[in-house]
């Protein structure tokens, strides 16, 4: 799996456009007001206790993935390996943040997160999907950082899940 200069200039042109992407996407979304991080007390403890459940998910899982790669050997590179860890801390975070309703800050439209976290899944699944349909995902048995942008896109997806679900169930205790 050796890649030629221009391979990884390419990857890593790529990735900083990715990064300038998602930065100015963030700071239009603040500017249009869709995200305004003005949380309650109570808020901002669940989400500290969130940021706690996230950090020792990924404290585990990077120490999970370190055994496995001595065990087992290389079975991933190494930045697809960190982006799972960061992908499981990830879902953790969201999930008690959305359970205990600090995920929405009192500002925010769920309707536009949901959107929001749609068409982010949508997007790197479909990238994902055609990785893998071109064969990028696994080289020469080793989950390539082309499996990426699927990761990214599955962990979207289960924190939209997440939060509609949640919505549903509140919606029926509301409706009880």
């Amino acid at each position: 799996m050796n890649h030629s200069l221009g391979y990884n200039l390419g990857m890593l042109a790529g990735v900083l456009v990715g990064v300038l992407v998602g930065v100015g996407i963030i700071a239009l979304l603040f500017k249009l007001k869709v995200m305004d991080l003005t949380f309650d007390e109570r808020q901002e403890r669940a989400r500290g206790q969130a940021y706690k459940y996230g950090f020792w998910t990924l404290v585990a899982c990077l120490l999970l993935y370190g055994f496995s790669d001595m065990v087992l050997g290389r079975w991933c590179d190494v930045i697809t390996g960190a982006m799972l860890c960061i992908a499981a801390a990830l879902m953790v975070f969201a999930s008690v943040c959305i359970v205990k309703d600090a995920y929405l800050s009192l500002k925010e439209k769920p309707r536009a997160i949901m959107t929001l976290l749609t068409v982010v899944s949508a997007l790197n699944l479909g990238i994902g999907f055609m990785n893998w349909k071109h064969g990028r995902v696994v080289e020469d048995g080793i989950l390539t950082f082309s499996a990426v942008n699927g990761i990214c896109g599955l962990v979207t997806l289960v924190i939209l899940v997440v939060y509609v679900v949640n919505c549903l169930l509140a919606k029926q205790e509301a409706g009880e």
